[in-house]
């Protein structure tokens, strides 16, 4: 009995109760916990309760046949990944094809050999458990961009902001302490103090962010909009930085803008850390798209051994040695999958935003 088998509950869904008897019989001596039902809709319940994890489901039953089972269980949110393999006397292309467009997994046919559906049940469970490494892994990722997203805006509420002022008419701007700090600029040595013209402002800006900031001021103003939100570059003492401007405009008694208030602030850190995370993010999806491609080889391999397994007429290989590779490629779709879990939590992780 395997450590994994231990783990694993299957439930089993067949009105004919000698039959049941003979799977829980199989299935009890392979390790695994069974679930027993006669009818499609106590299955349903129970596993609305309990969900397995995996089911063995027969077609040809009374009342609910396996096929709306399988339906109504993909139906449901908590059951939908749960693999059905149905097990019928029904041998037909037809039925078959019905059985995986209803959302089964695998079709053993009757008389079934006891290898062949321990088999398939390893193999199956071995894809479900690697489907939902990669959901975990997914969920994981989210959950760090939430984190570094809190963190961020956390940031950004304890930041410290210079203010200006400027009078439109004459375009003289007035910046606090702060602002002169962010920008460089040195109230001391300037004739006004803290007063600056506004050509002393955007020579700072950066000659490529020039004609947006020019743009901006100008579309607000003609637009009559209360104000503005942009960043845009600009040379601090000689250093290249981001800064975030808002503006608000005060209008006179004819509605004219005569007045712009406004903060500034250097978000060099941010952008340096968002350019750092969008680099990461290309380089996460350069990552799963080529594990995908790695992911599909052995699960194409799996899917056409059953294929396979399924054909009376093939007899070019033994059925023991097509289990064997069964089992096999699903062993390789586990490694790659924990090879993808390793990637993934020693991947770069930006520093944190001071």
């Amino acid at each position: 009995m395997s450590a994994a088998a231990e783990k694993h509950t299957i439930m089993t869904v067949d009105d004919t109760v000698e039959n049941l008897n003979i799977l829980e019989e199989m299935l009890t001596g392979a390790g695994y916990r069974v679930m027993p039902f006669p009818k499609g809709k106590l299955a349903l319940q129970a596993a609305l309760r309990h969900p397995p994890d995996l089911i063995l489901l027969d077609v040809m039953m009374p009342q609910m046949d396996g096929f709306e089972a399988c339906r109504r269980l993909r139906a449901h949110n908590t059951l939908a990944d749960i693999p059905v393999i149905f097990i019928s006397a029904l041998g037909d292309a037809e039925s078959k094809v019905r059985a995986f467009t209803e959302g089964g997994v695998d079709y053993v046919t009757k008389p079934f050999q006891e290898k062949e559906v321990l088999a398939r049940i390893r193999t199956h469970l071995d894809l479900r458990r690697a489907n939902r490494k990669l959901l975990d892994h997914k969920q994981h990722l989210e959950e760090m961009v939430r984190e570094r997203t809190a963190d961020l805006q956390q940031a950004q509420k304890v930041a410290r902001l210079g203010s200006w002022k400027m009078e439109i008419p004459d375009n003289i701007i007035t910046l606090s302490d702060q602002a002169c700090r962010i920008l460089g600029l040195n109230s001391t040595e300037n004739d006004r103090g803290d007063t600056f013209r506004l050509d002393q402002w955007l020579a700072l800006i950066h000659p490529d962010d020039l004609e947006q900031v020019k743009r901006s001021w100008s579309e607000a103003l003609a637009n009559h909009q209360d104000g503005f939100s942009m960043e845009y570059r600009v040379w601090s003492a000689g250093t290249l930085i981001w800064v975030h401007e808002d503006a608000k405009f005060e209008v006179d008694e004819n509605g004219r803008p005569v007045r712009a208030i406004g903060t500034i602030q250097d978000v060099t850190e941010r952008r340096e850390y968002l350019d750092a995370l969008e680099r990461q993010n290309r380089t996460l999806r350069d990552i799963a798209w080529t594990q995908s491609h790695v992911v599909r080889a052995p699960l194409v391999r799996i899917l056409s051994l059953i294929a396979v397994l399924d054909d009376d007429g093939f007899v070019v290989m033994n059925r023991n040695d097509i289990l064997t590779e069964i089992t096999r490629s699903a062993r390789e779709l586990d490694d790659i999958v924990r090879d993808i879990a390793r990637k993934t939590d020693n991947f770069f992780k930006p520093e944190p935003i001071p």
